[in-house]
């Protein structure tokens, strides 16, 4: 049976956009800037230097029962083979607008402090939130409107919970990436690298032909409320 022509434009559309995410047409392609610092691995090697240490965190742990409340954020590596961990105890932990441990797992992070050791372990112990920075909010390519449009309506059309109501790349998407990234196997960064971007396309091809035509209606009535907007 002949595929009805509207179907097969919109599955077109769609491919061509995927295409331009995948294929390195991207505004700019410049990579952004991130706070400078020493990585996990190498924090090691300054200890009493204050200093700003980065990394993924790759567990954490809030020990509520345990003296002082301590909550401990593992960069490089989980926890008992973390080659640096972030201590924030309760007094500070109240501090948070949220939950230490929900706010930072999985996601890239610069901490600055004094780096100092506790039984053979590296660290830096945390006494205000703000010394804590996030360092994957940034978008690691320039992706212009359009483009993070897209791949926030894919991201909300395959299930995540995301709105894309704007162009903008918050935390709310970091962390949906996070979480799609997560279930492909991925490392999750919670940043659209060439990877993920491959993997969101891989999940349009799956999709109903009616969802791909939703997302493509979806990106240009959002085009034209920007367009309006003006």
């Amino acid at each position: 049976m002949k595929q009805p022509r509207g179907v097969f434009v919109g599955f077109t559309v769609i491919a061509a956009l995927v295409i331009v995410l995948t294929t390195g047409g991207l505004e700019g392609g410049a990579v952004a800037g991130t706070t400078p610092g020493i990585s996990a691995a190498e924090a090691g090697g300054h200890i009493g230097e204050y200093a700003t240490v980065c990394g993924v965190v790759k567990s954490a742990a809030y020990l509520s029962r345990s003296k002082g409340r301590p909550t401990f954020l593992n960069l490089g590596k989980p926890y008992p083979d973390q080659p640096f961990t972030v201590v924030i105890w309760g007094s500070t932990r109240d501090l948070f607008e949220r939950s230490p441990e929900a706010l930072f797992d999985g996601r890239r992070i610069c901490v600055t402090g004094t780096i100092v050791t506790y039984q053979g372990k590296v660290q830096i112990v945390v006494d205000d939130p703000e010394q804590i920075e996030l360092a994957d909010a940034v978008l690691p390519i320039e992706l212009s409107y359009l483009e993070k449009v897209l791949v926030k309506v894919v991201m909300a059309s395959l299930g995540q919970d995301v709105t894309y109501g704007s162009g903008e790349w918050d935390e709310e998407a970091s962390r949906a990436l996070t979480e799609f990234q997560e279930a492909e196997g991925l490392e999750p960064t919670g940043l659209p690298d060439a990877a993920t971007l491959r993997a969101l396309a891989e999940g349009v091809t799956e999709m109903p032909a009616d969802d791909q035509t939703m997302i493509i209606r979806l990106l240009l009535f959002n085009l034209a409320q920007r367009e309006e907007s003006r």
